[in-house]
């Protein structure tokens, strides 16, 4: 447990306060991320962000060609509200446990070759003693927050969204600002119970995973329509431990906005073999008549 951690601890484990001040920092905090609904989005196509550059390759690739991609639900700007307003409350939380917090919302570029940069905003800054380190809020399901954030490696393992180049790209960003920053890693909450955990980063890794992103920028450079690769196959439905006879995507797909460009003739059903009123639905490839 680092210190950072510990001033945590201890303050969640008193009669927990947030001074007046910090509230009117917070409310103005989230005043401004509360303009975030009006935004249409950015426009796509060129480099990806730092939070988007360690997604799987074909969804850069389909992205870098324009693909038309899946309009997002009405209820995708809400979703993103609420991770902002976690954000807001372990700001919060993290001042009035005495934790200092030097940069918030920065704004940050990274150098990938001599002509061309990532853009990002990483979330805090903190400073302990005479020390520097990255950190990210994410917001997490119930199953998120216990099985992906358990820990470093269960989130190294399971990266599906790229969270590590995330950070340590912020963190290559912000050397020459912060000499010596490290990563500190991902302050993760539980949107259904309200736990808090920190997943320490470790900074050792920081130089592989930059150079994975250089490298996916060159790769993206030589991306053309006629060298698109699919990076996933889809897989065997089961139900009760059985084969159904029918295929779906693989999770990575269906979290892809690009899915029914990229798989031609997909479909969105309920489980066929559900006799229940209430059967979930899923990404259909295709299905075979018994």
């Amino acid at each position: 447990m680092n210190a950072i951690q510990q001033k945590m601890e201890v303050f969640l484990a008193g009669s927990p306060k947030i001074p007046e001040d910090i509230i009117f920092r917070a409310s103005q905090m989230f005043n401004s991320k509360l303009t975030k609904f009006n935004w249409t989005g950015r426009k796509r196509g060129g480099l990806p962000s730092l939070s988007q550059v360690g997604k799987p390759f074909c969804q850069l690739h389909a992205e870098k060609l324009g693909w038309e991609r899946i309009q997002e639900s009405d209820t995708f700007k809400v979703k993103m509200l609420y991770g902002d307003m976690t954000e807001v409350i372990a700001v919060a939380m993290l001042l009035a446990a005495g934790i200092e917090i030097v940069e918030l919302n920065m704004r940050v570029q990274m150098p990938v070759n001599d002509n061309e940069k990532l853009s990002g905003e990483l979330d805090l800054i903190i400073k302990d003693g005479n020390t520097y380190s990255v950190w990210d809020i994410k917001s997490a399901s119930k199953y998120a927050f216990e099985k992906k954030f358990l820990s470093y490696e269960a989130l190294k393992d399971n990266d599906d969204f790229g969270y590590l180049p995330q950070l340590f790209g912020y963190t290559e960003a912000v050397a020459e600002t912060y000499p010596g920053v490290k990563a500190g890693g991902w302050i993760a909450i539980n949107k259904e119970s309200g736990e808090l955990k920190f997943v320490l980063a470790d900074p050792d890794d920081q130089a592989e995973y930059v150079d994975n992103i250089k490298n996916t920028v060159t790769k993206l450079t030589d991306a053309t329509e006629d060298n698109f690769v699919r990076g996933f196959e889809d897989v065997e439905e089961i139900f009760y431990k059985k084969p159904t006879g029918n295929r779906k995507l693989a999770v990575n797909c269906s979290y892809c906005g690009y899915r029914y460009k990229c798989w031609p003739g997909l479909r969105y059903e309920r489980n066929p073999k559900s006799r229940s009123a209430n059967a979930y639905n899923f990404y259909t490839v295709f299905k075979e008549e018994n």
